[in-house]
């Protein structure tokens, strides 16, 4: 029981990052952007690299992966959604993130190829290696910790930086009232870029985290695109708080759903009907989310129509 709490928290930690992540790029261009788990593989495959030629544990390259994370997703926004953002419709937008996914995944999978041959590691199906740590008499993997330290720290250091900074003013300013906020001197291009620099930074640095927990090769990260959805849309879209909570409900709900099916004999190739089934229910009977229940007060970003 212990394993299975220790997994559920571990994964929903790298939900949480991923949900708010997402949240970010939806609130900006209001895509829903295909592209956001190759930018948690960019995170994985920073500090496999980093961690190999350096012989230090990918723990140490967290702030490496964080900022080649954000600048893929920086450079994604500039050259991709930004010439596009005001000239084509929302469906185009998601279809242009569908293509940028194949890109980013196949240009993963030449580079885990040239890091195979130049490194002569395994660069498909790996995992990093862990350490222990000794609580109330029991040996936990050090990925539960550090995951939990890392995206506490996080969230905190991107709530003081939206409410307590110049910058969080005008990057709330810019996200509910794009005119009104350009009228006013704000820059809307510099704030949409700062939200998808961290957009992806939050993505990579979860990934990082990923390899710790299960195999992962360059496709992984489309598979943690469904539960990354299912926990903004339970959340409810355009609060990051909403997408927090939406993450810990489903990376446990899951989880556990996961366990029960393999007691009672059931293939866990089923563990996606809970991510689907929360969706659809969500928008059928309260589209708005769990953000909902505090009438859009709280750690919300939702932009208007």
């Amino acid at each position: 029981m212990l394993d299975l709490l220790v997994g559920a928290l571990v994964y929903s930690n790298l939900l949480a990052l991923m949900a708010v992540g997402l949240s970010l790029a939806l609130i900006t261009c209001r895509v829903s952007n295909f592209a956001h788990g190759d930018f948690a593989m960019v995170g994985v495959y920073v500090a496999y690299t980093l961690s190999v030629v350096a012989g230090l544990t990918p723990y140490a390259w967290i702030p490496a992966a964080f900022a080649f994370g954000g600048l893929v997703s920086l450079l994604a926004y500039l050259l991709v959604f930004e010439p596009l953002r005001e000239r084509t419709d929302l469906v185009t937008l998601m279809v242009v993130s569908m293509a940028l996914d194949m890109v980013l995944r196949y240009s993963l999978h030449v580079y885990a190829d040239l890091m195979q041959q130049w490194l002569r590691v395994y660069t498909r199906l790996f995992m990093f290696d862990d350490f222990l740590v000794e609580a109330a008499g029991s040996r936990l993997p050090g990925v539960l910790p550090a995951s939990t330290a890392v995206v506490a720290a996080l969230l905190a250091s991107l709530y003081v930086l939206l409410y307590k900074t110049r910058v969080g003013v005008a990057m709330r300013a810019a996200i509910e009232n794009p005119g009104l906020a350009e009228a006013l001197g704000v820059s809307v291009r510099r704030v949409f870029a700062l939200s998808w620099f961290l957009s992806g930074a939050l993505a990579a640095t979860a990934g990082v985290f990923l390899p710790f927990r299960i195999m992962v090769s360059p496709d992984t990260g489309w598979s943690m695109l469904l539960p990354t959805f299912a926990a903004v849309t339970v959340g409810g879209i355009g609060s990051l708080g909403g997408s927090v909570l939406g993450a810990y409900l489903i990376g446990f709900s899951e989880t556990v759903l996961a366990y029960q099916l393999a007691q009672v004999g059931i293939s866990t190739a089923y563990r996606p009907l809970l991510t689907f089934a929360a969706i659809i229910v969500t928008l059928l009977v309260y589209p708005r989310g769990l953000s909902g229940l505090w009438s859009g007060k709280g750690w919300s970003l939702r932009r208007r129509s």
